[in-house]
């Protein structure tokens, strides 16, 4: 199979990329910017392709350039600390994007379109102990949940009025290597095992009460990819998680397990975890396990305690 994965130098794109080469997949990954680092060290059936997918020309000349079966849209403008300032632009990459690429699959009959959603979608499900199931309906409240909301509308709308196969896969709160740890979007694992592989005590006014469905990298991947080569997708919405919220304070007990001696300290509070979202329960439902046999694999103490050993085997991302 030949698969196109957007954003592929992204944090779950590149992922995906390396999950897919390992299978032994033909990979078209594209990109806006330069190519990063972690792009040479890849081997196999791989080409790298810049592209604006705002483009509808753009798009159409990397499709007659490329053999491709299947995509992987993960590429996004990707949380509203990004997108508030800058709303048109985020229109195009998150909506006018997702379009030019479901017409083209629908052009040149892909069999498989996979939307990369999120669990921000559901701005208003406030209670955090309370599972959001494949077919609440979405509520969104600020651009970045709006713009996927309608990426996701289009995918729908592709499936049920086109009869491409797409379909749509929420993510949540995904952490893994690399580390990336610049913003607080990002949540308080990087940030937690960051400080305390470096030796410097957490010690935070705040924070401790925030809860979410915090996922592996390698599971995201993998449930993606899942869903792209899956005989047939039943549903147009499937979410990819653990079904299960962690609290920061957990994750500080994790990371404490990971790394001996780590000192983290948390207040009451859910800041600074909530300045460009809100709390929501955790994404769940059984439709992907049902469709494609895939179900997460990591635990949190388990997917820490991977991530922690990873960092330490590359010493100089703690600069």
């Amino acid at each position: 199979m030949a698969l196109l994965v957007t954003g592929a130098m992204g944090h779950v794109g590149l992922e995906v990329v390396r999950q897919a080469l390992a299978a032994g997949l033909s990979v078209v990954a594209q990109y806006r910017t330069a190519a990063p680092p972690e792009a040479s060290g890849l081997a196999g059936d791989l080409a790298w392709v810049p592209c604006d997918l705002s483009d509808r020309r753009a798009v159409t000349a990397l499709c007659a350039a490329h053999r491709i079966d299947a995509c992987i849209h993960s590429a996004a403008i990707s949380n509203e600390k990004y997108a508030r300032p800058q709303p048109l632009a985020t229109v195009d990459s998150n909506v006018g994007a997702t379009a030019n690429l479901l017409e083209a699959a629908r052009r040149d009959s892909w069999r498989r379109f996979v939307f990369v959603s999120t669990g921000s979608v559901f701005q208003n499900s406030t209670d955090v102990s309370r599972p959001v199931l494949e077919d609440a309906t979405p509520c969104v409240t600020n651009i970045y949940s709006t713009t996927k909301y309608c990426g996701e509308l289009l995918t729908r709308m592709y499936r049920t009025q086109l009869d491409l196969s797409a379909a749509v896969v929420r993510i949540s709160w995904v952490y893994g290597p690399p580390l990336v740890t610049d913003d607080p979007p990002r949540g308080p694992v990087p940030a937690f095992l960051k400080a305390a592989l470096a030796g410097r005590p957490i010690r935070l006014p705040g924070g401790g009460d925030f809860a979410a469905s915090f996922t592996f990298v390698t599971d995201v991947a993998a449930g993606l990819i899942a869903a792209a080569r899956a005989g047939t997708l039943a549903h147009d919405v499937y979410h990819l998680g653990s079904g299960e919220n962690y609290t920061a304070r957990r994750v500080a007990e994790a990371v404490r397990a990971a790394v001996p001696g780590a000192v983290i300290e948390l207040g009451p509070g859910t800041e600074p975890w909530t300045l460009h979202t809100r709390m929501r329960g955790p994404l769940a439902g059984e439709r992907l396990a049902q469709d494609t046999g895939y179900r997460v694999g990591h635990s949190l103490e388990a997917g820490i305690r991977a991530f922690a050993d990873w960092i330490r085997a590359h010493p100089e991302t703690l600069q």
